[in-house]
């Protein structure tokens, strides 16, 4: 699915959850965030195990969270990243880094990691993103959700 020139929508969207890509910086939260954007992550992440094929990510995600985990946040991240099926984590392919190149001259060169993500969210039939990063660029057909507790409720809601 190519990427279009256009850029999308960033803030709080109408929620219309299908498929749900998740930021790197969200696991971080969810891991080691405060309590109050903790516990609706660590909510959402149990609804995410019983929908499983919601939840999406790159493995890119795994080299953002894994170099300042002490060992339980590693085993926590490889837990729910790598090895439980929870999230569906793909791969950076040679298809991705060429599609990614392409999006970063279209849309102003955003950094390389957000347009991996991004790249990775649209080729996953995602049409939204969960992240803490509320400025990136985003193309259209591609929304942004906050992490805030007002929207992960809401998502939580729509999934239930």
């Amino acid at each position: 699915m190519p990427i279009s020139a256009g850029i999308g929508t960033n803030g709080m969207t109408e929620l219309k959850a299908s498929r749900v890509y998740i930021d790197a910086n969200v696991f971080i939260y969810a891991a080691e965030g405060s309590s109050e954007i903790a516990d609706p992550l660590q909510s959402l992440f149990r609804l995410f195990a019983v929908k499983v094929g919601v939840a999406v990510t790159s493995e890119l995600t795994l080299a953002e969270v894994l170099p300042k985990a002490d060992i339980l946040q590693r085993r926590y991240y490889l837990n729910l990243i790598a090895w439980s099926g929870v999230i569906e984590a793909h791969p950076i392919s040679r298809d991705i880094v060429i599609e990614t190149a392409s999006y970063r001259r279209i849309a102003g060169m955003p950094k390389l990691a957000d347009a991996i993500h991004i790249v990775t969210a649209m080729r996953s039939g995602c049409s939204q993103i969960l992240s803490g990063d509320l400025r990136m660029k985003l193309p259209d057909g591609l929304s942004i959700i906050g992490i805030d507790r007002e929207n992960i409720s809401r998502l939580i809601n729509e999934l239930s």
